[in-house]
């Protein structure tokens, strides 16, 4: 789920009293300020991971919360952090003890994160279909690739973009690309995987959405040498090759990079 959708569903089976939700000094609502940073405690001990502000559960996650209370998993995940944390102080391979970062830090760099990655989803699934089409043309564009056809409204036959290596189309790979734009809630199924082989006659089949596709269609992609590429992964492609694009492209996302040092979480 996006850090979004998490908060949602918290809001709705958790009892949240007046001192929960107030506002910090900060301007952050106090429980998720909590959410965020115990968080970091549950990556630490390998129950969730954090890809571009969609959490997943990991398989060993699955496996310790079937097996242990609700308590016992507290104190697990407290044990695996301080484990982790100590791990920290210890010399790196030039001799340099590894500074610490205060967790008030590693809590707002986490926040940060994820409100970007909200934006950016907001933005995408604000866009219709066709803007969303135009903006994987753009990105294709970005990489290297020419795309002398982005299908009109109405019927396409199955292919959206066509992408060619060069400017004649006369180089491998060509590219015959189909664009979906679902949201989280809404899988792209395998019905469409199969309909991108039966009319890529022997090109490069994609298949590019805003959300995400569901485990059968995963597998015939895999089983069929078929190019997914999922909203989470079409997001970290954007910011990639954003310096790439023409200004007109650029336009249809732009985004303004901030940095800051990198961070062990």
């Amino acid at each position: 789920m996006t850090f979004a959708e998490i908060k949602e569903k918290l809001e709705k089976k958790v009892e949240l009293n007046d001192w929960d939700k107030s506002v910090t000094a900060k301007g952050s609502v106090r429980w998720v300020v909590f959410l965020s940073f115990y968080s970091i405690n549950c990556v630490k001990a390998g129950l969730i991971v954090k890809d571009k502000g969609i959490w997943y559960i990991t398989d060993e996650g699955k496996t310790i919360i079937k097996q242990k209370n609700e308590l016992e998993l507290l104190f697990f995940i407290e044990k695996e952090y301080r484990e982790w944390s100590a791990a920290q102080k210890t010399m790196d391979k030039d001799g340099v003890i590894s500074e610490e970062i205060p967790d008030s830090l590693v809590t707002s760099f986490e926040e940060i994160k994820n409100q970007s990655y909200e934006d950016l989803m907001k933005f995408i699934h604000s866009r219709t279909a066709f803007e969303f089409q135009d903006m994987a043309a753009a990105l294709l564009r970005a990489m290297g690739y020419y795309t002398p056809f982005v299908a009109p409204k109405g019927k396409d036959g199955g292919i959206d973009i066509i992408g060619y290596s060069d400017p004649l189309g006369a180089k491998q790979p060509i590219l015959k690309v189909q664009v979906k734009h679902y949201d989280l809630n809404n899988p792209v199924p395998v019905d469409v995987i199969h309909n991108i082989i039966g009319v890529s006659k022997g090109d490069m089949p994609i298949v590019i959405t805003s959300g995400r596709f569901t485990e059968a269609a995963k597998k015939v992609a895999r089983e069929s040498n078929v190019r997914l590429i999922d909203g989470t992964e079409f997001f970290g492609l954007w910011i990639q090759y954003y310096d790439k694009m023409s200004e007109e492209d650029k336009n249809r996302m732009p985004i303004e990079p901030i940095y800051f040092i990198k961070r062990t979480e």
